[in-house]
């Protein structure tokens, strides 16, 4: 396998992972603020949502650069 072929399944799983993560994360703090019924006191809710969001975006790096290194040695 050449090394432009690894890097550039790498790179297309750190971008898909990130944006589908993202998503996730989106949903997944709109549906805790909504069913935990958190404070809109100064924009704490949003802030949750946001850490939801980053967190989201961070499992799904992780993800996407191990799927595109197992798709690349295929």
């Amino acid at each position: 396998m050449s090394a432009g072929r690894t890097i550039g399944y790498v790179l297309l799983g750190l971008l898909l992972g990130a944006v589908a993560g993202g998503g996730f994360g989106l949903a997944g703090g709109l549906a805790y603020t909504t069913l935990a019924d958190t404070s809109g006191f100064e924009g704490y809710s949003g802030f949750v949502v946001i850490y939801w969001i980053l967190a989201g975006i961070l499992l799904g790096v992780i993800a996407g650069v191990v799927t595109g290194l197992k798709w690349s040695r295929r």
